[in-house]
């Protein structure tokens, strides 16, 4: 695999196990994901991801939605890819 592709695979790996954590599908999380921010504490410790929706995401989604901070937000915890 060239860098491109591992680091696609890497995408597709952390979508699945977010998506996992919050309840949805990884085709949910990518179709209707804004933005994925990776949070840290200020010593660089992983703490987990938000994720922000689209305001234009359907209801039968975002009902789905574990671990709301809002009602186009949520976080996970540490996500492990290893």
């Amino acid at each position: 695999m060239n860098s491109d592709q591992l680091n696609q695979h890497d995408a597709e790996r952390l979508h699945q196990r977010v998506a996992a954590e919050l309840g949805i599908t990884a085709e949910e999380l990518t179709t209707w994901m804004i933005n994925d921010i990776e949070r840290v504490t200020e010593g660089g410790e992983d703490v987990g991801h938000m994720v922000v929706f689209r305001e234009s995401t359907p209801a039968q989604v975002l009902d789905k939605v574990q671990h709301k901070q809002s009602h186009f937000t949520a976080m996970t915890g540490v996500i492990d890819l290893s």
